[in-house]
């Protein structure tokens, strides 16, 4: 569990003349589709869907106090402030009193109905797990690689950011040496969410997007860290993915039933 925590085209046009209509090139794969293209204001080459969301519009009309562009400011400040966990210079303040933490594989089962717990591990939980082990230790050169930070239009409170980290194998890892590898996790997906005063509530880290990039078997978080060198935990879901014995059974099953004459 300690582990689980820790990390967490177009045909080149002449350029159009005064007075001209702007064509719009659609490849022949969307000319027989049902959906309706809408020309955005001043993006003629922008294509909206007809149940796409307008996120302007959404966000503009929010309640919540604090701006978008606060909003993710105010993540970005929790991150910075975060590197000081460790040696408890942390403001805890920053977390919400109430504040989850949770990770795809980390804080107790997801809700299937209305009356089950949400998955989390409180504040206190939270900050001395960390506490009792520094990543950074095995892989100092760490770069996580932020990017795509945004406000969810549904939920204005809170922020949506993206990572993409390389780190090298530089230190000892819970006792074994140091493999000199350099890793490259899958993109990740990440969010906080706010309450009113500024506070985290709610942290959730290490949802892989693409489990095909990078060198750690499709693994984030600190999943991806221990297998990528050499040091898997002893848990089928902190190995790459195989699918249980039923889904591969099923798989072979298909496979078999492919090589029955058809019949005629």
């Amino acid at each position: 569990m300690l582990c689980c925590i820790l990390h967490f085209a177009l045909l080149p046009l002449r350029p159009p003349l005064r007075g001209d209509a702007v064509p719009i090139h659609r490849p022949a794969y969307l000319l027989s589709t049902p959906t309706s293209l809408h020309r955005l204001a001043g993006a003629a080459s922008m294509i909206t869907l007809d149940d796409e969301v307008d996120e302007a519009a959404m966000l503009a009309a929010s309640k919540f106090p604090i701006k978008p562009d606060d909003l993710i400011d105010r993540c970005k400040e929790v991150i910075l402030a975060q590197s000081g966990i460790q040696d408890r210079s942390m403001d805890e303040s920053i977390y919400a009193d109430d504040f989850r933490f949770c990770a795809p594989f980390v804080g107790g089962p997801t809700p299937t109905s209305p009356d089950d717990p949400m998955p989390g591990l409180p504040k206190a939980e939270y900050l001395n797990a960390l506490r009792g082990f520094d990543l950074l230790q095995g892989f100092p050169d760490m770069n996580n690689q932020y990017h795509a930070f945004r406000v969810d239009p549904f939920e204005p409170n809170r922020v949506w950011f993206q990572t993409r980290a390389v780190a090298t194998h530089t230190g000892p890892l819970m006792g074994n040496a140091a493999t000199g590898k350099r890793l490259e996790l899958p993109p990740q997906a990440f969010s906080m969410t706010f309450n009113e005063q500024g506070q985290v509530t709610l942290f959730n880290v290490g949802y892989v997007i693409d489990r095909t990039v990078g060198n750690t078997g499709g693994l984030g978080g600190a999943f991806g860290f221990f297998w990528g060198t050499g040091n898997p935990l002893p848990f089928p879901e902190c190995r790459p993915f195989k699918g249980s014995l039923q889904l591969r059974g099923l798989g072979l099953l298909q496979k078999a039933l492919k090589l029955l004459p058809s019949k005629s």
